[in-house]
């Protein structure tokens, strides 16, 4: 469980040893510094669509300290007319 303020903190305290939780349950009550944050990121690459992955690999190789292990591909389109391969991350 995530909480805003102290308050909404306390509250979720108290409360969290009370629900029921299913089996294999677990809870935990954690600040939202604790939550991943997720960007978007809109890249072109020249070349088919099917080698986005490939691109990835790539850029990580020539950028030392980027880390594209955790990238994935979310969608990927094909302009023909210009032969570009749009990818999202």
């Amino acid at each position: 469980m995530v909480y805003h303020d102290e308050l909404t903190k306390d509250w979720l305290a108290a409360r969290v040893p009370t629900l029921v939780g299913w089996e294999g349950s677990r809870l935990k009550l954690v600040g939202l510094d604790a939550l991943h944050t997720y960007k978007r990121m809109v890249a072109w690459f020249s070349g088919p669509a099917e080698d986005a992955e490939w691109y990835l690999l790539r850029l990580c190789r020539l950028n030392q300290g980027l880390d594209t292990r955790h990238w994935r591909v979310c969608g990927c389109r094909e302009e023909s007319n210009r032969g570009l391969a749009g990818a999202q991350y």
